[in-house]
């Protein structure tokens, strides 16, 4: 299992569009990537689950993948989160 913590730094948070690139982006990974923000978790891979987590600025998501490609994935999805300006 490979684990790290983001903060959202876009002052819009992620969104649709965001938060569609991120399940995109997961689903070309193996492992099974999961989100956590405020106690609630969701599936990386699914926009729905993504969007029900309501990631506003400021928020810290905890990404944590487990499978063949964990390490990577988790990386991954840290720089995308990072990387969103809305």
């Amino acid at each position: 299992m490979a684990e790290t913590t983001v903060t959202i730094a876009s002052p819009g948070g992620l969104r649709v569009r965001p938060a569609s690139r991120i399940a995109q982006e997961a689903k070309g990974y193996v492992s099974d990537i999961r989100f956590l923000v405020d106690g609630k978790e969701a599936s990386a891979k699914s926009l729905f689950s993504l969007q029900m987590l309501e990631m506003s600025h400021g928020k810290e998501i905890v990404i944590i993948a487990n499978g063949h490609d964990e390490q990577t994935a988790v990386e991954a999805m840290a720089r995308l989160v990072e990387s969103v300006v809305v």
